[in-house]
């Protein structure tokens, strides 16, 4: 049996995702009680925390040394392409970044020839 490749450290993901969701209900709070008048300061705080997610995974793509250049460009297609959200998800929770490479390029193609 084989060793699953590292993934995304559980630190990283569970860091990043609470600020991207601290970020949002910020977000939230801003459009709910700023209405008339905004609240520049809850705005500047929040806006940029939303990212907190999509960078964690941005700064694990880069500095990975466990996914080969090809699984590199399917990554970046999966995280370019209409179904994002998802892709942030299960590359953030993945176990396997190795497998979840493989299954998503699968799907990509069975996409494409449907």
């Amino acid at each position: 049996m084989s060793a699953a490749s590292p993934a995304v450290p559980r630190w990283l993901a569970a860091v990043s995702g609470t600020l991207s969701l601290l970020g949002l209900v910020g977000l939230l709070l801003t459009l709910a009680l700023g209405f008339e008048s905004p609240n520049t300061v809850l705005l500047a705080v929040s806006a940029p925390l939303v990212f907190a997610a999509p960078l964690g995974a941005l700064w694990h793509f880069v500095t990975t040394r466990t996914l080969t250049p090809a699984e590199k460009r399917v990554w970046l297609r999966e995280l370019a392409g209409a179904e994002v959200f998802s892709a942030l998800s299960d590359y953030m929770s993945s176990t396997d970044l190795k497998a979840s490479t493989q299954r998503r390029a699968a799907e990509r193609i069975a996409r494409n020839h449907a």
